[in-house]
């Protein structure tokens, strides 16, 4: 995203500010998707993310991160601030508790945009600190402190989010 200047971004010059928007919307949509099945809910974090970012890119320093992992942070950031708001309750969601593998291996057949729709199919708890743990790397006592959570929670999500995920991933490639 070499044709981006943050310079320019920072002195409000509107055409560097579409540039950043136009280098990054779609990336920062699907992340957005993954923590929202609803439509609306990823557009209005896609939007409250970027607000953001041009609110806050005097706070970007390009010698600790890239600008795409530091706006990447932010959007993760806004997504769990609105699902905060939801008020979402990770403590109710399944009861199932039986240990089963995650084989990464099958989601390698599918594109990303039909791994985001299966993930989006998810319950929001298990869809949540599944993407934190797998796609954003969290650790489970970073998950525990970014939702107020119990580190077994968080785990117990997880272990319960890759089940549901495995059956749906197998449904859906015996559908293809």
């Amino acid at each position: 995203m070499n044709n981006v200047d943050i310079t320019l971004c920072l002195k409000q010059n509107r055409q560097a500010q579409k540039s950043l928007y136009d280098a990054y919307k779609t990336k920062m949509y699907i992340l957005c998707q993954r923590y929202f099945s609803d439509k609306e809910d990823s557009k209005d974090a896609l939007q409250e993310g970027f607000i953001k970012v041009f609110k806050d890119l005097h706070q970007y320093d390009s010698s600790r991160a890239s600008l795409g992992t530091w706006m990447n942070r932010v959007f993760v950031n806004t997504c769990l601030q609105k699902l905060r708001k939801k008020k979402v309750d990770f403590q109710s969601i399944g009861t199932h508790t039986d240990l089963v593998g995650f084989n990464s291996t099958i989601i390698s057949d599918l594109h990303l945009k039909d791994l985001t729709k299966i993930i989006q199919k998810l319950p929001i708890g298990y869809r949540t600190v599944f993407n934190l743990y797998v796609i954003e790397g969290y650790n489970h006592r970073e998950i525990s402190s970014q939702l107020g959570i119990a580190v077994g929670t968080s785990k117990t999500q997880l272990m319960k989010a890759k089940k549901m995920l495995r059956i749906k991933l197998a449904e859906t490639l015996n559908e293809i």
